[in-house]
């Protein structure tokens, strides 16, 4: 019987209500065609993350704890950075809980497409499909969704764009052009051939870069409805909206930097800077009116 080959990657940060649950759905998981280890990166949790994984750490679960939060792209780069020979690598929110066959279907979709990076979808708390995959963002993306302009978006056109929320795609698999870094299977031969995730990205995006950096480099991207996990959404940063919010609005920046040209950036990081300025405002009100 064939086996594939499986490296989980899971980054913490003061996941200790999730983790265990996580790791148990693995071991629950149709992994009888699976060999699969567990690579759990810890960015310096505060919490009782790092007794509890102690605690259920065995001879499949592999254990860093990093001395300070390098934020998400270095800590996925720890995960994936030594992988030889032929498989996947997984990277894996701590906050997920998989369903019985979603680490199989999610390879199987890999291997039909022969797809270099696959994602399945993340239901929410409440049983809704929550930004599984996206459309690669454009200058509009970034002006109407990605600041503060929504709002004059009355019918919110740019992020249902971004989301895919006007695509009704009943296939139960379909390329796309990028699919969210909490549930990311990659081939080890597309991690050879692009490298490494961008640690300039401390949080947000990141996810976006790479598969874009894949989608240049020839490397199909596929999602599929058959691979499904539950996602609370925001574990590893809900500790702290400073952590979560200055991240976004840095990695917003690194983005369009990377990616647009002169005239582009030109007209979206002022904007960018002045929706910075407004943030900054309104919670100095904020904390004032307290």
């Amino acid at each position: 019987m064939k086996k594939y080959n499986l490296t989980i990657v899971i980054v913490t940060f003061n996941s200790e209500k999730y983790i265990e649950k996580c790791i148990e759905s693995i071991s629950k998981s149709n992994i009888k065609k699976i060999n699969y280890k567990i690579k759990i990166i810890d960015n310096n949790s505060s919490d009782g993350t790092s007794n509890i994984i102690e605690k259920i750490k065995n001879n499949k679960i592999f254990y860093i704890n990093n001395k300070k939060n390098y934020g998400f792209a270095h800590a996925v780069n720890q995960g994936i950075s030594e992988q030889e020979g032929d498989g996947y690598v997984l990277l894996l929110n701590p906050d997920t809980v998989l369903e019985k066959e979603s680490l199989l279907n999610l390879i199987k979709c890999a291997e039909i497409n022969n797809a270099g990076i696959c994602g399945g979808t993340t239901i929410d708390d409440y049983g809704k499909e929550s930004g599984s995959y996206f459309r690669k963002p454009n200058l509009m993306v970034g002006l109407f969704d990605f600041t503060n302009l929504r709002k004059l978006c009355k019918d919110d056109r740019w992020h249902k764009y971004f989301y895919f929320q006007k695509k009704d795609n009943g296939k139960k698999s379909f390329p796309v052009d990028v699919v969210t870094g909490g549930f990311m299977l990659i081939d080890k031969k597309t991690i050879n051939k692009i490298g490494l995730f961008d640690e300039s990205y401390f949080m947000y995006l990141e996810d976006v870069d790479y598969c874009l950096k894949a989608s240049k480099a020839g490397i199909k991207i596929f999602h599929t409805n058959m691979s499904k996990i539950k996602h609370t959404g925001g574990a590893s940063s809900n500790n702290k909206d400073k952590i979560r919010h200055t991240s976004w609005l840095k990695s917003r920046k690194i983005y369009f930097l990377k990616h647009f040209g002169i005239l582009e950036n030109i007209i979206i990081q002022p904007v960018f800077l002045f929706d910075d300025l407004l943030i900054l405002i309104r919670k100095i009100i904020k904390n004032f009116a307290k």
